[in-house]
Protein backbone atom coordinates (compact mmCIF):
# COMPACT_ATOMS: atom_id res chain seq x y z
CA UNK A 1 0.00 0.00 0.00
CA UNK A 2 2.82 2.40 0.90
CA UNK A 3 4.57 1.81 -2.43
CA UNK A 4 1.36 2.59 -4.33
CA UNK A 5 0.99 5.91 -2.50
CA UNK A 6 4.61 6.86 -3.27
CA UNK A 7 4.24 5.92 -6.93
CA UNK A 8 1.01 7.89 -7.21
CA UNK A 9 2.63 10.93 -5.56
CA UNK A 10 5.55 10.79 -8.03
CA UNK A 11 3.19 10.56 -11.00
CA UNK A 12 1.13 13.53 -9.84
CA UNK A 13 4.24 15.58 -9.04
CA UNK A 14 5.59 14.92 -12.55
CA UNK A 15 2.28 15.99 -14.10
CA UNK A 16 2.20 19.16 -11.98
CA UNK A 17 5.81 19.96 -12.95
CA UNK A 18 4.95 19.63 -16.66
CA UNK A 19 1.95 21.93 -16.16
CA UNK A 20 4.16 24.42 -14.30
CA UNK A 21 6.70 24.50 -17.15
CA UNK A 22 3.92 25.09 -19.68
CA UNK A 23 2.46 27.92 -17.59
CA UNK A 24 5.89 29.51 -17.16
CA UNK A 25 6.37 29.45 -20.94
CA UNK A 26 3.05 31.27 -21.32
CA UNK A 27 4.11 33.88 -18.74
CA UNK A 28 1.77 32.82 -15.91
CA UNK A 29 4.45 32.73 -13.21
CA UNK A 30 2.02 32.78 -10.27
CA UNK A 31 0.19 29.71 -11.55
CA UNK A 32 3.50 27.95 -12.28
CA UNK A 33 4.69 28.72 -8.74
CA UNK A 34 1.44 27.33 -7.31
CA UNK A 35 1.78 24.09 -9.32
CA UNK A 36 5.34 23.61 -8.04
CA UNK A 37 4.23 24.33 -4.45
CA UNK A 38 1.47 21.71 -4.72
CA UNK A 39 3.95 19.16 -6.14
CA UNK A 40 6.45 19.81 -3.32
CA UNK A 41 3.73 19.52 -0.66
CA UNK A 42 2.53 16.28 -2.23
CA UNK A 43 6.02 14.77 -2.20
CA UNK A 44 6.68 15.82 1.38
CA UNK A 45 3.37 14.40 2.65
CA UNK A 46 4.01 11.10 0.88
CA UNK A 47 7.58 11.09 2.29
CA UNK A 48 9.11 10.70 -1.17
CA UNK A 49 12.52 11.97 -2.20
CA UNK A 50 12.29 14.78 -4.75
CA UNK A 51 13.21 13.60 -8.26
CA UNK A 52 16.17 15.12 -10.05
CA UNK A 53 14.05 17.18 -12.45
CA UNK A 54 12.46 18.97 -9.47
CA UNK A 55 15.69 19.30 -7.47
CA UNK A 56 17.59 20.88 -10.34
CA UNK A 57 14.77 22.28 -12.46
CA UNK A 58 13.08 24.51 -9.87
CA UNK A 59 14.39 27.66 -8.21
CA UNK A 60 14.83 26.94 -4.50
CA UNK A 61 14.06 30.55 -3.59
CA UNK A 62 10.94 31.45 -5.60
CA UNK A 63 9.77 27.97 -6.80
CA UNK A 64 9.61 28.86 -10.50
CA UNK A 65 10.61 26.21 -13.09
CA UNK A 66 14.05 27.08 -14.47
CA UNK A 67 13.80 27.26 -18.26
CA UNK A 68 17.07 28.32 -19.92
CA UNK A 69 16.67 31.63 -21.72
CA UNK A 70 13.25 32.37 -20.23
CA UNK A 71 13.47 32.12 -16.45
CA UNK A 72 17.15 31.20 -16.06
CA UNK A 73 20.59 31.80 -17.50
CA UNK A 74 23.00 28.88 -17.75
CA UNK A 75 26.77 29.41 -17.81
CA UNK A 76 29.71 27.02 -17.76
CA UNK A 77 32.83 27.69 -15.69
CA UNK A 78 35.46 25.22 -16.72
CA UNK A 79 38.96 26.29 -15.67
CA UNK A 80 39.12 23.96 -12.68
CA UNK A 81 39.26 20.27 -11.91
CA UNK A 82 35.48 20.18 -12.46
CA UNK A 83 33.24 21.97 -14.91
CA UNK A 84 30.72 24.00 -12.93
CA UNK A 85 27.25 24.61 -14.38
CA UNK A 86 25.98 27.93 -13.00
CA UNK A 87 22.24 28.60 -13.18
CA UNK A 88 20.81 31.96 -12.23
CA UNK A 89 17.09 32.61 -11.80
CA UNK A 90 16.09 35.71 -13.74
CA UNK A 91 13.14 36.47 -11.43
CA UNK A 92 14.80 36.44 -7.99
CA UNK A 93 18.55 36.23 -8.71
CA UNK A 94 19.12 32.89 -6.95
CA UNK A 95 22.31 31.14 -8.14
CA UNK A 96 22.85 27.37 -8.32
CA UNK A 97 26.25 25.81 -8.95
CA UNK A 98 26.42 22.15 -10.01
CA UNK A 99 29.87 20.52 -10.35
CA UNK A 100 30.33 18.06 -13.21
CA UNK A 101 33.47 15.95 -13.63
CA UNK A 102 35.57 16.49 -16.74
CA UNK A 103 35.64 13.76 -19.36
CA UNK A 104 39.07 12.25 -19.98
Amino acid sequence: MRRIIKDLALQRARRLYILAVNEARLGNYDRARRYVDIALDLLSKANVRKPMYIRRGVCKNCHIPLIPGLTATVRLRGNRKYIIVVRKCLLCGWVSRIPCPRKK
